[in-house]
């Protein structure tokens, strides 16, 4: 039987997400200067102001490809990569300073104007750290990220086994030295992630959790989320191609509610 219409469609903006997460993973870029963490993903049209979106634990940019590509032509998308990845990361990492580096090169960018913010699981609560810092951030999206209940600071064996579930989840396959150049950059994040208290800030802050997250994880944000919403997906699918558009209907939503610019 042909392949339907549809089915055309999807096949063909697979191909077309693989070749933007290829070259989103080819460092550096001729757009970037090969010392900032910033990364260019799509849209890079002067109609909308840019998004900053920062990297989950793991410190790639790639789980941006799939959504920056439907957000539309409009809509210029950065990701901050972490430099962990090529640097190596000494210890543990305070997410408010990292916040600092990052709001920097967002600033050199966007150095006038509100600031549009994002981050999935830990790049969400850096980006909050980034419009408490700044003060002029319009919108704040935090993608499925956690509070924990308490501060902790799990060992190595424990966070080895949640690396290991953590490329599972996203089908990743890595070699020794590329597990041992990465898991650093994890475990660093995820001991952040773990201290980490949230503050309230200046412009919208809006939570969006995948389907499975827990009414817990809703109440805690509620103190410093302005709307709180779930969306299509887990923690893992929600970005990727198949629920990248029902997740960037909602974000355009979100934006068109902002009247500052």
């Amino acid at each position: 039987m042909d392949a339907t219409l549809e089915e055309k469609r999807q096949a063909l903006l697979r191909v077309e997400l693989r070749r933007r997460r290829e070259e989103a993973l080819r460092l550096p870029r001729p757009e970037r200067r090969p010392e900032s963490p910033l990364v260019p993903l799509g849209g890079m049209g002067l109609e909308e102001p840019p998004l900053f979106l920062v990297h989950a634990a793991g410190g790639s940019v790639a789980p941006y490809v799939a959504l920056a590509a439907v957000l539309g032509r409009d809509r210029p998308v950065y990701a901050l990569e972490d430099s962990g990845l090529h640097d190596g990361v000494p210890g543990d990492r305070d997410l408010a300073e990292l916040a600092a580096v990052y709001l920097a090169e967002v600033r050199a960018v966007r150095p006038y104007g509100p600031l549009y913010l994002g981050g999935w699981s830990v790049g969400g609560a850096v980006a909050l750290e980034m419009a408490r810092l700044d003060g002029g951030a319009a919108l704040t999206f935090l993608l499925d990220t956690g509070v924990a209940d308490e501060p902790s600071r799990p060992g190595d064996d424990e966070l080895a086994a949640w690396f290991d579930a953590d490329l599972a989840a996203m089908g990743a396959e890595l070699d020794e030295a590329e597990r041992a150049r990465r898991f650093p950059v994890f475990a660093a994040n995820v001991r952040g992630l773990l201290a980490f208290r949230p503050t309230r800030v200046e412009g919208r802050v809006v939570l969006l959790c995948a389907e499975d997250c827990e009414p817990a994880k809703l109440d805690r944000w509620r103190p410093y989320a302005d709307d709180v919403q779930v969306v299509a997906g887990d923690h893992y699918t929600m970005l990727q191609a198949a629920r990248a558009e029902a997740l960037a209907a909602v974000m355009r939503e979100r934006f068109s509610e902002v009247s500052v610019r």
